[in-house]
């Protein structure tokens, strides 16, 4: 069973004049929710969940390597019929951009996850959760930073039905609000983020599907007269998708393999992403 509920933390900090969100940057990144059985749970115990991802804009101006170690425990308690879960996502960032000549590496913002809750009916599995991206990355508002010294509240649903013939459909919706970035006195306006996945399972170890994402900015920046705010962002992703689940050392583990197509934007470059997971029982 597989986890997919680590969220990408960092876009870059190159100027204080792009137009979507401050310098066209957010908390959410495509497609990190988008994996196989993203509402499915296991029953009980403490995972590792290792979140790798590299992306940068098509045009080759800024590039970013980011990994994300998790701890995911699943308590095992009920709360309102759903099984408890906590877990937390530090961020580990290095990030160069080219027109610059700026390199940064260190730690980025962290993923936490307070409360989770899964619910299993038949072939439908629901998980609710709550994600708080903390401001705990490098962050200088005249550099390249590592984060983006802004609290952001992730609400979260997760469903994934089992279909015939080894199928599945997947599916998360979330709600992003921001606060304000205390260096610059700018408030980024909420974000909507969809990602969703439909696999096929050649074998019990291996499934194979296309995975995607919509983000869409849905309220207005605040920005001071300084720093020039005039539209909200907007943009779709497509892709293959690949999971392998080989037993090692006594136990199952999880791998998977996205590449992200970025397309139907507006209000910031267009990236590319290349996403991995591997996750594991302690």
């Amino acid at each position: 069973m597989f986890f997919a509920k680590r969220c990408g933390v960092l876009l870059l900090f190159v100027s204080m004049q792009l137009p979507a969100t401050e310098s066209g940057g957010s908390n959410y990144l495509p497609g990190f929710y988008g994996d196989f059985a993203m509402a499915v749970m296991p029953d009980k115990g403490t995972f590792f969940n290792n979140f790798i991802a590299a992306y940068q804009d098509v045009q080759g101006k800024t590039g970013t390597l980011l990994e994300m170690p998790g701890i995911l425990h699943v308590t095992g308690q009920q709360l309102f019929g759903g099984n408890y879960i906590v877990g937390i996502y530090p961020g580990v960032v290095a990030a160069t951009d080219h027109t610059t000549n700026r390199n940064r590496f260190g730690l980025g913002d962290a993923y936490l996850i307070p409360f989770a809750l899964n619910w299993q009916w038949g072939d439908l599995t629901a998980l609710v959760f709550e994600g708080i991206v903390a401001p705990t990355g490098y962050y200088d508002k005249n550099a390249l930073s590592a984060g983006r010294n802004i609290w952001t509240f992730d609400h979260n649903l997760s469903l994934t039905w089992q279909l015939p013939l080894n199928n599945e459909l997947s599916l998360t919706i979330g709600y992003m609000n921001n606060l304000k970035n205390p260096a610059t006195d700018y408030l980024s306006g909420d974000e909507l983020h969809v990602d969703y996945l439909v696999g096929h399972s050649l074998h019990p170890t291996l499934a194979i599907g296309v995975t995607g994402s919509y983000y869409q900015q849905t309220s207005a920046d605040h920005a001071p007269a300084s720093i020039l705010a005039t539209e909200r962002a907007e943009a779709s992703t497509i892709g293959p998708v690949i999971m392998f689940t080989p037993h090692i050392i006594d136990r199952d583990v999880t791998l998977s393999l996205k590449w992200l197509h970025e397309f139907n934007i507006q209000g910031r470059d267009a990236q590319d992403y290349l996403v991995s997971r591997v996750f594991f029982a302690f």
